[in-house]
């Protein structure tokens, strides 16, 4: 198949060996068009058996060889191609290789001299039959208008002049344009015309835009409505704009979004910034995606700087987010992070550790391993809660150090037969909000894009090759308590049938009392790499009441819990599952660990939620 040439934006490009070419708005696009009216896939260029074929992508605005609008278009000569309606950016010449060639090799004849004004017109230009290029060139004029008069007579209108009644062109020369900057691209500093609310560049200060959005007012004589969060500082295009909290935002190529983004990457409404309480959320509205750290992003709440990609992991214009504290708010939010209790997590930090030192946590052991069913008796319950138990294992990648990558691995309990599990936050949604606060930062990892669900062999208690994925439904960091569905098999195909798995039921944390049974169920990493499901029991030691969560929240045990058991099964002598083994806790300068277990009354609101969403 011969080589195509195609001329775009002052640019000769050679398309040769491969045998599909695509032209777009897209940067991964082989012939990228600047225009906005350009979809990003908008055409392609196919090697068939007859030769070259330009093909329309169902573009929304068209494709056009020659002005006529075309779905397929056989390229046997030189075409001239739009994309989409006249635009700067949207034309393209498209030349089989061989017909270039000869014409680039064609010798150009030296510029004629002067023409004597008394002499016979000579023709515009002479074709050499033998070594015209075989595309149509435009003919010349049957008769070349003659040279104007220096002055025409009086009353003998200038066959230049408009149509009577016509207004006369301005006479006044054109604006002079920067040499460097064409006229069709904002000098530096300007800005999109039409973009709402934004004032005038400052002369001088052309890098920064300064949005002194007014703040929301409350009713009249109240005065303006108080601060919520902390300002934002955007960077996009080295150039930086601000905000103040509360300031609905949006970013796009549209002339009417807040923050206009002329990369054509971008799409015309990609993003919009919201305000929340003490920060701000991202959300993208891109069909192209939004990317941080080269993961797809949804929706995203932040409070410390944020950096995404819009349209491309890689090659997308950067937009940086970095919501602004004062000194006393940025100096208190320090102290917080001091008086901070000591916890350890259960699959949070010890994915962390695992992400750093590629090493399994130490189990740490508190209480009584041996009796391996509740003390009820019953076997089949027993059997019936291990069936419910499933390993939940993801991959991650430190916040602070992407590259530094790894798995990890926790617990769960199938709370309804179509694979609606229970587990912690830290284990499926390690950046939800509220965790960092409550166990500390030091070493924090990204969520994953999926989780793997490997259920329990009951014939060897062991955890069976993972089967399914499952996402998030519902996640709190405060709570630490996250509820995720399975919705494909381990590869990520659609599941074949509806699912039908054992469960097990919620029972209720009110009636505990200390030196009640508790047996825990889970997938610690004593057992390997968590390949077996471990059974220990104790009692509850005592019920807590956390400030923050209320009373009867969280119950202390003396079970043996280890890294791995996070989001497993606590469960009392009927089989009920009465809470969620969640971390381990040491008071400071103390050698004493006791095991946490989040009470399940804590989390009804939560799971009720889920079931809700999920129906």
């Amino acid at each position: 198949m011969s080589a195509l040439v195609v001329e775009v934006d002052g640019r000769v490009l050679r398309l040769e060996g491969k045998p599909v070419y695509r032209i777009g708005r897209a940067i991964e696009a082989d012939v990228v068009l600047t225009a906005g009216s350009v979809s990003r896939q908008h055409a392609e260029l196919q090697a068939t058996e007859y030769g070259w074929v330009l093909v329309d992508n169902g573009s929304q605005f068209g494709t056009y060889v020659e002005d006529e609008r075309v779905t397929e278009y056989p390229v046997e000569r030189r075409v001239t191609v739009r994309c989409g309606p006249p635009a700067p950016g949207a034309t393209l010449a498209i030349v089989p290789a061989e017909e270039y060639d000869v014409v680039a090799a064609t010798p150009v004849a030296p510029a004629a001299p002067p023409a004597d004004p008394g002499a016979p017109a000579a023709p515009a230009y002479v074709v050499d039959e033998a070594t015209r290029a075989p595309y149509p060139v435009t003919p010349p004029p049957a008769t070349p208008p003659a040279t104007p008069p220096a002055t025409p007579p009086m009353g003998t209108p200038s066959p230049w002049a408009p149509p009577s009644g016509a207004p006369m062109p301005s006479m006044a020369p054109p604006p002079a344009v920067p040499p460097s900057v064409p006229p069709s691209v904002p000098a530096p500093g300007a800005r999109p015309g039409a973009a709402p609310g934004l004032p005038p560049a400052i002369f001088g200060n052309d890098a920064t835009q300064i949005l002194a959005v007014p703040r929301p007012s409350g009713p009249p004589g109240v005065g303006p409505a108080p601060r919520t969060g902390p300002d934002l500082l955007l960077i996009a295009e080295g150039r930086e704009h601000r905000f103040r909290h509360p300031t609905p935002i949006t970013v796009g190529r549209r002339s009417d979004c807040t923050v206009v983004i002329g990369d054509p990457a971008c799409s015309r409404l990609h993003g919009r910034i919201d305000p929340v309480p003490g920060g701000w959320t991202y959300t993208n509205l891109s069909n192209e995606g939004t990317f941080h750290d080269g993961r797809r992003v949804t929706t995203t709440r932040f409070d410390e700087r944020l950096g995404l990609r819009l349209g491309h992991p890689v090659a997308g214009p950067e937009l940086t987010l970095v919501p602004i504290l004062s000194a006393a708010e940025e100096e208190r939010r320090i102290a917080r992070r001091r008086l901070r209790r000591r916890l350890v997590l259960l699959g949070g930090i010890a994915a962390a550790l695992l992400l750093v030192a590629g090493a399994v946590g130490l189990a740490f052991v508190v209480g009584r391993d041996d009796p391996v069913k509740p003390s009820g008796g019953d076997t089949d319950v027993l059997e019936a809660a291990k069936a419910a138990t499933v390993k939940i294992t993801a991959e991650s990648h430190l916040l602070d150090d992407p590259s530094n990558t790894g798995t990890y691995h926790g617990s769960g309990s199938i709370i309804r037969s179509d694979g609606l599990i229970l587990t912690n936050a830290h284990v499926a949604a390690p950046e939800a909000p509220g965790l960092e606060e409550k166990y500390g930062d030091e070493e924090r990892i990204a969520d994953p894009e999926y989780l793997l669900i490997s259920l329990t062999d009951g014939m060897t208690d062991t955890n069976a090759p993972a089967a399914y994925r499952a996402r998030v439904v519902e996640a709190d960091g405060e709570l630490d308590v996250a509820v995720v569905q399975i919705y494909a098999d381990e590869d990520g195909n659609e599941l074949d049938e509806e699912l039908d798995l054992p469960t097990v039921p919620i029972g209720s944390s009110a009636d505990l009392r200390a030196g009640d049974d508790v047996t825990v169920l889970g997938f610690p990493a004593v057992a390997g790499e968590g390949e077996s499901i471990t059974v220990t029991t104790g009692v509850i030691s005592t019920v807590l009441n956390d400030p923050d969560l209320g009373p009867r929240s969280e119950l202390d045990t003396d079970a043996r819990i280890a890294p791995g058991n996070s989001g497993g099964m606590a469960i009392d002598d009927d089989g009920e599952l009465i809470g969620i083994p969640t971390s381990l806790f040491a008071a400071e300068g103390s050698t004493v660990t006791s095991g946490r277990i989040r009470s399940i009354d804590a989390v009804k609101d939560l799971i009720e939620k889920a079931e809700d969403e999920t129906d």
